[in-house]
């Protein structure tokens, strides 16, 4: 019975990232990727591919994730927020687990496209 809840829920977070578009379920992947680290507006911008330019286009993006639970934002300074995901979501959680166990060579790239700014 563990087997059928665990393949339930795996399919409830297919169905997630499904509905999403391509921006957020960017920014998902990419969060859950370096979790627990948190990134920046700019870097994150980098990670999914966003000219620096772009940014004012996900703004929106990141309000409804953060409203939606998904990604946790803090203030550290008033223009520069920490970003990471939301790993007491239910589903975001297996996300990040599921990152972490067969995702190791994305973390690397992730990871390293940090380190080059």
């Amino acid at each position: 019975m563990e087997k059928d809840t665990n393949d339930a829920t795996v399919y409830e977070l297919i169905q997630l990232m499904a509905s999403l578009n391509d921006t957020r379920r960017a920014i998902l992947l990419a969060l859950a990727h370096i979790y627990p680290r948190s990134v920046s507006g700019v870097q994150l911008s980098r990670l999914i591919g966003y000219s620096g330019k772009s940014r004012s286009l996900y703004r929106g993006v990141i309000s409804h994730l953060q409203e939606n639970e998904m990604i946790q934002i803090d203030q550290l300074t008033p223009k520069l927020y920490a970003i990471r995901i939301n790993n007491e979501h239910p589903l975001l959680t297996i996300l990040v687990d599921l990152c972490r166990v067969h995702g190791k060579h994305s973390r690397k790239m992730y990871l390293k496209a940090l380190e080059e700014e």
